[in-house]
């Protein structure tokens, strides 16, 4: 006799999580999304949320998306998995060694979510708070051993399926070893190149028949604490040129990646981190806005790894939290999925970091 297990996940409503139950097959027949924002917050957990919800004493954004899983974050060799492999495992569907970036065990190049999506129409788009070449960004266009090797991770920006990136870490393209200036190879390849003030809020659309490339530091862009206040703006302009791109109405692919809430957490400073996560969430409001009115975005909200061990002690409160760090890398820890949209559901319950990439495969009828 044939079994029909069934698939029991969560359903948000406000704080508080109701369980609902379905067959596989219910699950499968989900409609299909036009479009996909994925927004990555490095390093966060769910103590991390808990710090932002009470420290500045509101609402977190998430508490809106209907549906949440777990994901498992460990690496091929590690159960507290490096950044770098725990951020190609969610771009390529791989489990791969520590300080892998968009390769497999065997060093073998695979590719990811973008190149995927620009196969098969997609117009594809990362913004990040950090340099562009950095790890949890580059895993989903880049590919190299090891993910300290930016100089080389920026040569392969030119070939890459981007039709947008805004970030920072221009000294990569243009003060490099080898004296090359890789913003030639960019404009030779379609992209128009600019640069961007961290404190700017708004972008120049530029030419919509040419692809994008936006710098907003030299090396890494400055901190919420320290004045940068493009992110935001950047995801709204992002989503408007994607978007105005896609004139055949295939979808786009938009990466957002708010990596400084990680840098936070590995110095054990709870100010910087929470600061991060907050305007993260303020980032979620706009990409919420847009999938509301949109009714053909899939959003994901997750973090490739956990960093810090994070946790609001005993005799916090709310006008005074005590945080408390129990290292300054990254954990084992299960972190949230947080999903709405077309196909949310299917990012429900207990799952590995390497299912992000087949579930949507599936979902979109890739090969």
């Amino acid at each position: 006799m044939r079994m029909n297990f069934l698939n029991i996940g969560f359903v948000c409503s406000g704080l508080f999580l109701t369980p609902f139950i379905g067959s596989t097959q219910d699950l499968m027949k989900q409609s299909k999304p036009v479009n996909i924002i994925l927004m990555l917050a490095d390093g966060v957990g769910i103590n991390q949320m808990s710090g932002s919800l009470y420290q500045y004493n509101h609402a977190l954004l998430v508490e809106k998306m209907p549906f949440i899983g777990l994901q498992k974050t460990n690496s091929f060799n590690s159960l507290n998995s490096d950044p770098a492999a725990a951020a190609t495992a969610i771009a390529c569907g791989v489990k791969s060694f520590d300080g892998a970036l968009g390769v497999n065990m065997d060093s073998i190049s695979i590719p990811s979510i973008v190149k995927i999506g620009a196969d098969n129409n997609m117009k594809t788009g990362v913004v990040t708070t950090a340099s562009m070449t950095h790890l949890s960004s580059a895993a989903f266009w880049a590919h190299s051993p090891s993910y300290n090797n930016e100089e080389y991770i920026a040569s392969q920006l030119a070939g890459s399926p981007l039709d947008l990136i805004i970030g920072g870490g221009k000294k990569f393209f243009t003060d490099r070893q080898d004296k090359k200036n890789l913003l030639e190879d960019l404009q030779r390849q379609g992209y128009q190149t600019l640069s961007i003030l961290p404190e700017e809020k708004s972008f120049p659309m530029g030419d919509i028949t040419k692809k994008y490339a936006a710098f907003t530091a030299f090396d890494l862009p400055l901190t919420v604490m320290e004045g940068r206040k493009y992110l935001s703006s950047a995801v709204s302009f992002a989503i408007d040129f994607l978007n105005t791109k896609d004139k055949k109405n295939d979808g786009f692919f938009l990466l957002v990646n708010s990596a400084q809430i990680a840098m936070g957490a590995k110095l054990n400073n709870p100010d910087y981190m929470l600061s991060e996560y907050n305007n993260f969430d303020e980032t979620l409001e706009k990409v919420l806005d847009f999938a509301e009115r949109d009714m053909e975005t899939l959003v994901i909200v997750t973090s490739a790894f956990e960093t810090g061990g994070y946790s609001v002690n005993p005799g916090s409160t709310r006008e005074k939290l005590q945080h408390e760090f129990t290292g300054k890398t990254t954990t084992g820890t299960l972190v949230p999925v947080f999903s709405q949209g077309p196909g949310a559901i299917i990012f429900t319950g207990f799952f590995e970091n390497i299912d992000f990439l087949p579930r949507l495969k599936a979902l979109f009828g890739w090969n």
